[in-house]
C-alpha cells in the first residue's frame, strides 16, 4: 500500500539587482554558469561542471568528475537576452516528488539590470521546502551570479 500525499502548489518571486547591463547579465548567466555556480550547489561534488544550453529542449546539467550527471532543469522556452523558462523535477530522495517551473528574466534598471526569479512548485511541497528553495536561489543568484557579474 502506498502513502497518499496531497499535491500543493506554491509560488514565489524575487529580484536580484545587478550593476551590469541586462545583456551582460544574460551573457554571463548563460555562457559562464560554471564560473559562478557555487560549490555548495554542486550536487555531484568537487570537480563537477555545470552547463546550460539556452535553447528549447536544452538542459541545465551538472556533470561529475567521475562521469555521473544530473539534469537540474530542461529549457521549455527562451527569448534570447530576455527570459528562460525551465522545468525541473525533484525526486523523493530530495523531498519530492516535486516539479519546479522556474522563470529567469533579465531586465534593464536605472543603475544596471536585474534578474527576476519566479518559481512555481507543484507536488510534495511544504512552506518549509518552498522557503528553502527560495532561499537557495537567493543565495546562488545573489552570492554567485551577482557577485560574479559585479567583480
Amino acid at each position: 500500500m502506498s502513502d497518499l500525499t496531497d499535491v500543493t502548489i506554491m509560488k514565489y518571486q524575487f529580484e536580484v539587482p545587478i550593476k551590469r547591463s541586462a545583456s551582460d547579465i544574460w551573457s554571463l548567466m548563460i555562457d559562464q554558469i560554471d564560473d559562478w555556480w557555487m560549490s555548495d550547489f554542486r550536487a555531484l561534488g568537487e570537480g563537477s561542471k555545470v552547463s546550460l544550453s539556452a535553447e528549447t529542449g536544452g538542459q541545465l546539467i551538472e556533470t561529475g568528475a567521475d562521469g555521473s550527471s544530473l539534469e537540474w532543469y530542461r529549457v521549455q522556452m527562451v527569448t534570447p537576452g530576455k527570459v528562460l523558462y525551465l522545468v525541473g523535477y525533484m525526486a523523493p530522495d530530495w523531498g519530492g516528488p516535486t516539479t519546479s517551473m522556474l522563470k529567469l528574466a533579465v531586465e534593464e534598471r536605472d543603475e544596471g539590470g536585474a534578474l527576476v526569479v519566479s518559481d512555481a512548485l507543484l507536488g510534495n511541497v511544504t512552506e518549509s521546502s518552498a522557503s528553502s528553495a527560495e532561499g537557495g536561489w537567493k543565495l546562488l543568484f545573489g552570492d554567485g551570479l551577482k557577485a560574479f557579474c559585479e567583480k
